[in-house]
């Protein structure tokens, strides 16, 4: 009898330690399995917040580059829809425009923010990102202001204002050309069109320029300021004809006489001057007015200068596109920054927790992954670029 008891006690031990040995494989397999579960999807959330940072990194440094690269929030709000259009994990990243419109050259709100905008001092290693950097395109810094608040295709001379702020001392501006878009519309009869129809005008105002002569080709009771012009300094030709459309062109170019059109640096004496074209069938969706100022910034009118350097006797040429100022105020602008200044560049970074299958069951996360990218505008293709940058200054 006691041999049978000892028999039966020994098997129940043996279970007990099967038991035993199975509790301890199967969690060492569980946290295993967690583990493996949990790197995955780090590795998976890394790559995810890698390209997620280098689509926002590159599209708000195009956008900011082909608007002039001087106001960035239009530009931060794209990096920003990219962000969200791009979850990681199907989760949305934590992502802002890091804003700071008082913060000069560049509206950084914190050099750690989400997107820091800055300029780059050379695409070729070793290559320094600086925050404070004024990136520009341009061989000098010009602003072009649209103030039409109401709807109408007439010409009002001082409608649309051009302000040379600053560029070298042999610099000048040899002609601005403004062109505008035709995507989108494939009846031309509805294609926007400058019409030469009706004579653009310079304003002869005083305290509407300074440091150019307005005066027109031909005086009159229908003055007019066709090229050449004789009497003053500003002559405009139309070209780009829309396709079987008579006296309708896509672009209208300002030419100046030579030496006219300088910059002194000083907002009190720089040389400035207001004109007026009639613009016609621009008709954004988003604004109230037809050709008023709004439907330039949201239709996308295109702003070209052509800078000469009367030392080196060579030009250069910068594009801007128009954006509106925000709301139906009538106000859209054009800007073009560089003067001598480095690469308009963006970065994009960013931190989140990454939940995986197991932390999920507990409710927390145990991990983070963080991404930065570095984009520039590249001002010869129009188009933007990754980058990587060696040196960051952050003054």
């Amino acid at each position: 009898m006691q041999s049978i008891h000892t028999s039966q006690k020994t098997q129940k031990n043996r279970r007990g330690i099967a038991v035993l040995w199975l509790i301890l494989w199967g969690s060492m397999f569980l946290t295993f399995f967690c583990v493996t579960l949990e790197f995955a999807s780090l590795w998976q959330a890394q790559v995810e917040l890698n390209n997620t940072m280098d689509s926002a990194a590159l599209a708000a440094a195009r956008q900011w580059g082909a608007s002039g690269s001087d106001a960035t929030l239009l530009a931060r709000n794209v990096g920003v829809a990219y962000v969200d259009a791009n979850p990681v994990l199907g989760a949305t990243v934590p992502f802002s425009t890091n804003y700071g419109p008082g913060n000069p050259p560049n509206q950084n709100a914190t050099t750690s923010g989400n997107l820091v905008f800055g300029a780059l001092d050379s695409t070729v290693s070793p290559i320094t990102f600086n925050s404070n950097g004024q990136g520009g395109c341009a061989a000098g810094d010009v602003t072009i202001t649209i103030t039409k608040p109401s709807a109408g295709a007439n010409v009002t001379p001082d409608e649309i204002e051009v302000i040379f702020n600053d560029g070298g001392a042999n610099l000048e501006i040899q002609s601005i050309a403004f062109t505008l878009p035709t995507s989108g519309v494939n009846n031309v009869t509805q294609r926007p069109y400058f019409n030469s129809g009706q004579n653009p005008a310079v304003s002869q105002t005083v305290g509407d320029y300074q440091g150019l002569d307005p005066a027109p080709s031909s005086g009159g009771m229908n003055p007019d300021w066709d090229c050449p012009n004789g009497n003053g300094d500003i002559c405009f030709a139309f070209e780009d004809l829309v396709a079987g459309q008579a006296g309708r062109y896509q672009t209208v170019r300002l030419n100046f006489a030579p030496g006219s059109f300088t910059s002194t640096g000083v907002p009190a004496t720089t040389d400035y001057f207001h004109f007026g074209v009639s613009t016609n069938n621009l008709n954004p969706p988003a604004f109230s007015g037809s050709n008023d100022g709004d439907a330039w910034g949201a239709d996308g009118v295109i702003a070209t200068i052509t800078f000469y350097n009367s030392v080196s006797m060579t030009t250069s040429t910068a594009s801007s596109v128009f954006v509106n100022t925000g709301g139906d105020d009538g106000i859209s602008q054009a800007f073009f920054t560089g003067a001598g200044g480095g690469l308009p560049a963006v970065i994009a970074q960013a931190t989140m927790p990454v939940q995986g299958f197991c932390s999920s069951l507990f409710g927390v996360s145990f991990f983070n992954v963080s991404a930065s990218a570095t984009a520039y505008y590249d001002c010869g293709t129009g188009r933007s670029a990754l980058v990587h940058v060696t040196n960051y200054v952050f003054p």
